[in-house]
């Protein structure tokens, strides 16, 4: 479909980016629900021998004492509540692991993202029209014959396993009521164990196709890159007309050099030429500044003109950010550009003293 739309450009960061902090993302709920029941039946393979043996201890000794020494009738409210929070207890582990795994399973799949735009209100979500269009749609489709995959071969998987174990089970009249609950949990574990690595390979399909899905969705048309670029970058004829003004901006000033009272360096990587003739100017001005290249261009001129060059490293960081060239110097400056110049007004003396 996003080919024929001709979008057949991927998505440009800038719109991963957007979509992302609408909610927009790859996931898969069937992922997530794979890792979960495949660490509820690790966590069931490591604590079950535990917690069967601990409901085996109940159920005989303090239901069937309760039983004898009260009567049913007598104590049925304690006996549910008791087991109530007894079942609690045995379940409150396995709940706590499954939400970590499943709250983790997610955050692999979608990072740390929280977005309120999926939840807001949209006429959309309510239009019968769009609704409908939805329930024909692709996505509609595949998820409707993933499900139906997914049950048939659960249902499957759960005939075969019942199948191959039938023999024990129609035996099973012959053991003890603790080797019967022991042999059905073996049984329900290694069903449990089939079912996670069969929903957990469904689980990774359905991922890489929701990964595939969401990235042909997103396709951008040539134009729209284009759009794009112009919108957050600039037109570039606009940008390349800046670039032409700035050359010669920066010529020009390259030029002025020769007229600078003095240049403040970085020392190396940036050069500030300021001006301050008394009597013309009222505050010194900056005649010319660059960095790396041009500011070696400007120390090479200021060295061909004898003009000062004076190193002050903060002065000349804040000078090269915050002004451009033709401005004045700013008011929170004057104080290091006055001793600056005091430095090359004293330099001059000296200077000619010595002649």
């Amino acid at each position: 479909m996003a080919e024929k739309d001709g979008k057949t450009e991927k998505a440009s960061p800038k719109k991963l980016r957007d979509t992302r902090k609408k909610g927009e993302i790859p996931k898969s709920p069937d992922l997530t629900s794979a890792v979960t029941f495949i660490v509820f039946i690790l966590t069931a393979t490591f604590l079950g021998n535990y917690i069967l043996k601990y409901s085996l201890l109940y159920l005989q000794n303090y239901l069937s004492a309760e039983f004898t020494v009260n009567g049913l009738e007598n104590n049925l409210a304690d006996i549910g509540m008791k087991s109530i929070v007894f079942v609690l207890i045995l379940a409150g582990p396995f709940l706590a692991i499954a939400f970590a795994a499943a709250f983790i399973a997610s955050i692999l799949q979608t990072g740390f993202l929280f977005s309120a735009e999926p939840i807001k209100f949209k006429l959309s979500k309510i239009n019968p029209i769009s609704g409908f269009k939805n329930m024909f749609s692709k996505k509609t489709l595949f998820t409707m014959i993933k499900n139906v995959a997914k049950l048939t071969l659960v249902f499957w998987m759960a005939y075969k396993t019942l199948e191959t174990s039938a023999y024990l089970i129609l035996n099973s009249s012959n053991v003890g009521t603790e080797k019967l609950f022991f042999l059905m949990s073996d049984l329900v574990l290694e069903l449990g164990t089939q079912l996670g690595v069969l929903l957990l390979i469904l689980g990774l399909v359905d991922y890489i196709y929701q990964v595939y899905d969401y990235r042909k969705n997103l396709k951008m048309s040539k134009q729209e890159l284009k759009d794009e670029f112009k919108e957050s970058e600039g037109d570039p004829q606009i940008k390349s007309q800046r670039r032409q003004r700035y050359r010669q901006l920066t010529k020009g000033a390259l030029q002025d050099v020769e007229t600078a009272t003095a240049i403040i360096t970085n020392p190396t990587h940036l050069a500030i030429a300021i001006r301050y003739e008394k009597g013309k100017d009222e505050v010194p001005i900056i005649v010319a500044k660059g960095a790396d290249y041009q500011a070696a261009k400007i120390r090479e001129r200021a060295k061909a003109f004898d003009v000062p060059i004076i190193e002050n490293k903060p002065v000349a960081r804040a000078m090269y950010k915050t002004v451009e060239i033709g401005q004045p110097v700013p008011v929170d400056l004057y104080q290091a550009i006055a001793e600056i110049l005091a430095l090359v007004y004293q330099m001059e003396e000296i200077n000619k003293h010595k002649i």
